[in-house]
């Protein structure tokens, strides 16, 4: 009972310890992307791999407390798309 006693306190600590004493990472966040299957445009029945960036913008919306973001695609080599499933026309 009593190795139990104090196997709970320095596990106890252990986690008082690590809790306090360590510092979060600070970690920088880069700009989200990532790459799918799409059609090259509006209309078009042509499947095309595409990379999609999200750019956060440096405003807030008026009638939101969400920030601004900025989309941007572009069509690149199916080698980047060769680990996702191609939908079904």
């Amino acid at each position: 009972m009593l190795k139990f006693a104090i196997v709970a306190l320095v596990t106890f600590g252990l986690v008082l310890l690590t809790a306090f004493g360590l510092h979060p990472a600070s970690a920088t966040v880069s700009n989200p992307e990532f790459y799918a299957w799409n059609f090259a445009s509006v209309g078009s029945s042509e499947l095309v791999c595409k990379k999609t960036v999200i750019v956060p913008q440096n405003q807030i919306l008026p009638s939101s407390s969400m920030q601004a973001v900025s989309i941007n695609s572009a069509i690149v080599d199916r080698k980047f798309c060769a680990n996702s499933t191609q939908p079904v026309n």
